[in-house]
């Protein structure tokens, strides 16, 4: 399998879009309603037109693709500035992660972390979080298996007015 990496482009945002509304329907099929799935998709046109480089990409943010035979089956947005008030200030932020199920396990979603903490050190970044969904447990292992330190500290992730406890967890850059 030849996989090749990538800054995003402009256009990439339908299959960027494509590929995020489709892991959330796998990934998160067991937590959130139907109707969260149908949200996404009917907006994915408008998604589409705001979509930009300079959404994703500048001097403290990252955005890379992972191709496959001409299509994207992975992609990854990083920012040095935490969104999370929590880690505000003190963590780079890993904010998306996410591979085509059929490609997991083939070390692109690695591949594609390594990306960010190269790009985050040379920003002068220490730490890194990832915030995940408590009962995502497969992501879960996964950062497990990079040696994240699950943080006390949770709070819920909100779509369609219902919070879903959120969890995170800490790296340090090396």
């Amino acid at each position: 399998m030849d996989i090749s990496y990538r800054k995003v482009r402009k256009e990439d945002g339908y299959q960027w879009y494509t590929l995020l509304n489709s892991v959330w329907r796998t990934a998160y099929g067991h937590i959130f309603p139907e109707e969260v799935f149908d949200a996404r998709d009917k907006c994915i046109d408008d998604k589409v037109r705001e979509f930009s480089e300079e959404k994703f990409l500048g001097d403290r943010k990252i955005a890379y693709v992972a191709e496959c035979d001409g299509r994207i089956v992975g992609l990854m947005f990083g920012t040095l500035d935490s969104d999370y008030e929590y880690f505000r200030g003190d963590y780079a932020d890993l904010v998306a992660l996410y591979v085509y199920p059929n490609y997991h396990g083939t070390g692109i979603g690695t591949a594609l972390k390594d990306l960010f903490i190269k790009w985050a050190r040379t920003k002068g970044a220490e730490r890194f979080v990832i915030g995940v969904l408590k009962d995502n447990h497969k992501a879960r292992e996964v950062y497990d298996s990079w040696g994240g330190v699950l943080s006390s500290h949770e709070q819920d992730f909100t779509v369609m007015d219902k919070g879903y406890p959120e969890c995170f967890y800490t790296y340090e850059i090396s």
